[in-house]
């Protein structure tokens, strides 16, 4: 079904399967010790189509060993398929990030970015936007960036969710059809500080 109570309902149950995926593999827990762990992005707002789920970790001073440390015995348990890692401290991110890959039923596999970033990060931080985005979605906002997500799921196509979340909230965008359109003559390279209502 294409309506909106169906949209919410699976985002529900994408969001119910992230959650037991991190309680599956402890990643709060094992992060814990070394920094403050905290979930952004899709599953932070509900908003989940693709099997995504993003974390940020904030410490002093992220440490390569110490990561890999965390994440070692996570990646035995049954069912992650790949540990993929990335040094990013002296470039445009500024800092350490890891991927998992998690294979919930063997149609269904969820990657899990993990950011580490220092407590003195510049930004942007997706830990940021979680709450501004949270407060400025409606009924009708939230479902079209549902209905944006999944028509570009639809298509086997990227749409990355800040994008969306902008193209919704500040631009009027209702369809993936209204969001490729969007998207091609909107620079999208790079990162971003936007905020919803801050045009531009």
């Amino acid at each position: 079904m294409d309506t909106p109570e169906a949209r919410q309902d699976r985002a529900r149950v994408r969001r119910a399967t992230a959650h037991t995926i991190l309680d599956r593999l402890g990643l709060f827990d094992r992060w814990r010790p070394l920094g403050s762990p905290v979930l952004v992005g899709s599953v932070a707002l509900d908003l989940v189509v693709e099997p995504d789920i993003d974390m940020e970790i904030y410490s002093p001073a992220p440490s390569v060993a110490e990561g890999f440390g965390a994440l070692v015995a996570c990646a035995q348990l049954p069912g992650v398929r790949a540990l993929r890692f990335s040094k990013a401290l002296d470039l445009a991110d500024r800092g350490l990030y890891w991927r998992l890959d998690y294979e919930f039923t063997p149609d269904e596999t969820w990657k899990i970015d993990m950011w580490w970033l220092p407590d003195d990060h510049p930004g942007p931080r997706a830990a940021d936007l979680v709450a501004p985005v949270r407060a400025a979605l409606g009924d009708s906002t939230r479902d079209a960036v549902l209905a944006v997500k999944e028509g570009a799921a639809a298509r086997g196509e990227a749409a990355q969710g800040v994008w969306v979340y902008q193209s919704v909230l500040d631009h009027g965008v209702r369809t993936y059809d209204e969001f490729r359109a969007w998207h091609a003559r909107t620079p999208t390279d790079g990162l971003t500080s936007w905020r919803p209502g801050a045009m531009g």
